[in-house]
């Protein structure tokens, strides 16, 4: 008994305690990401949002790469000397994201034009919550706030 009360007070003479959680600097930029389903990847150059709430709208052209899907490729063995692998394996999907300043958590409108065999289509608007990220997990101070949309033969969502 008398081992944890000195315990105790050698953590709490040092700053340490078990519950600690530090928080790192890192952040994450408020925006949208988009995924262009697989169906229309092949066919879709480009993608421009326009993003609005309270009034104020806000353009943005996406810059879109390939989309992926992470593959685990296990461990070599246990213990602080083992490593784990993984590979990104690619999925027919075109990904990208817009920074969007100011964005707002939640709802906020947004709608697409699709550039889909040198024409460009008009997508209907969508409403969508944008929500607060958490890069350092839910114990730390929430970062940018972000939505998700997919272009998808159905349109956004």
């Amino acid at each position: 008994m008398r081992a944890i009360a000195v315990l105790a007070t050698v953590l709490v003479l040092t700053g340490c305690s078990p519950t600690e959680i530090a928080c790192t600097e890192i952040g994450a930029p408020p925006g949208v990401g988009v995924t262009v389903d697989k169906a229309l990847a092949t066919k879709v150059d480009a993608v421009r949002l326009t993003v609005c709430w309270d009034g104020n709208c806000h353009d943005r052209n996406v810059s879109l790469s390939p989309g992926s899907d992470t593959v685990d490729q296990g461990c070599n063995g246990t213990g602080p000397d083992s490593a784990c692998s993984a590979t990104a394996v690619p999925n027919g999907t075109k990904i990208g994201f817009v920074e969007v300043l100011g964005l707002p958590a939640g709802t906020v409108m947004i709608s697409a034009t699709i550039r889909k065999a040198g024409k460009h289509v008009a997508l209907p608007e969508i409403a969508a919550q944008a929500k607060p990220t958490y890069p350092n997990g839910p114990q730390c101070p929430a970062q940018g706030n972000q939505v998700q949309v997919v272009v998808g033969a159905s349109g956004l969502r």
